[in-house]
């Protein structure tokens, strides 16, 4: 795990934007994985002094210190399954969190380990109960083309349906980040974007990706209410159950189908796949997806 460009540089734009990081709490503890043209870039966009205060980037530092000195952090605890890497509190996220961390944190980041825990709806649950009122949490994880990393890879759809006033939450961001190499931490070249609410757009914000994907959410406790008293449901069932009760029907994509299925199996499937391959482009799809520098 570790707190590469793209994520270092959302937290500094958070806390530029007002986010309190006075009491934070860290999910598994991140390292620092910057080269010198990346930490020059933040130095002079953020006017910090990494290089003269000394920490030491090549052999991947915890980021303990670096966080604690440019986010303004009072007091900071890591949060682990394990403490073999120095967690100040071992904590089963699988389970329910005791009643004593409720509303405890100003921030929450996760660099790296929902993707790990089995009981993601619990997990994630716990995170925001973690949070106090205007508290923010960030979640640094893996989207497409991680196979086997961990249990799982998250779909925007997923935390906007989470992050919402139905929860308590106001989502701030979601950005996706595509990289070269499986490893983030090896990925220098790190292209953002920032993905719409699939519910406002009214389909599905799918992609194929050659690339690596990671995805950073940023989001905001804005009201103390029961958490998943109703459970998320995905947006564009939503919208066609929806139309099907109110008896509205798409007679013009009705048209569409009725006509490629005329087509023989083949020609008809290879039109279908060669347009969603194009269709289903991070780089195509300009309605969902909008560069984030």
């Amino acid at each position: 795990m570790g707190l590469i460009y793209s994520r270092l540089k959302l937290l500094l734009e958070a806390k530029n934007t007002g986010v309190d990081y006075s009491n934070t709490a860290m999910i598994g503890r991140q390292k620092i994985s910057l080269t010198k043209r990346e930490y020059k870039k933040l130095e002079t966009v953020y006017d910090l002094n990494i290089e003269k205060d000394n920490f030491n980037f090549k052999e991947r530092d915890y980021a303990d210190l670096l966080i604690k000195k440019y986010l303004d952090i009072k007091e900071l605890k890591i949060i682990d399954y394990s403490d073999y890497e120095g967690a100040t509190i071992k904590l089963d996220l699988n389970f329910p969190i005791p009643n004593h961390l409720h509303n405890k944190f100003d921030v929450l980041i996760d660099g790296g380990t929902i993707e790990h825990i089995f009981n993601f709806p619990i997990a994630i649950k716990n995170y925001m109960n973690m949070i106090k009122m205007n508290g923010s949490i960030f979640i640094f994880t893996n989207a497409n083309n991680h196979f086997g990393h961990g249990f799982y890879q998250f779909s925007p759809e997923l935390f906007f349906r989470i992050f919402n006033e139905n929860n308590g939450f106001e989502l701030k961001s979601v950005i996706l980040v595509q990289h070269p190499f499986p490893g983030a931490e090896l990925s220098e070249k790190q292209i953002c974007y920032k993905v719409a609410d699939p519910q406002k757009i009214g389909r599905r914000s799918t992609i194929v990706s050659k690339s690596p994907l990671g995805i950073m959410v940023h989001a905001i406790k804005r009201e103390n209410t029961s958490i998943f008293k109703e459970m998320p449901i995905q947006s564009d069932y939503s919208k066609v159950w929806g139309n099907y009760e109110n008896g509205k029907k798409n007679n013009n994509k009705k048209t569409i189908r009725f006509l490629i299925n005329l087509l023989p199996r083949k020609i008809k499937n290879n039109i279908l796949g060669m347009r969603q391959i194009h269709k289903f482009s991070i780089n195509n799809d300009k309605e969902f997806f909008k560069r984030w520098n």
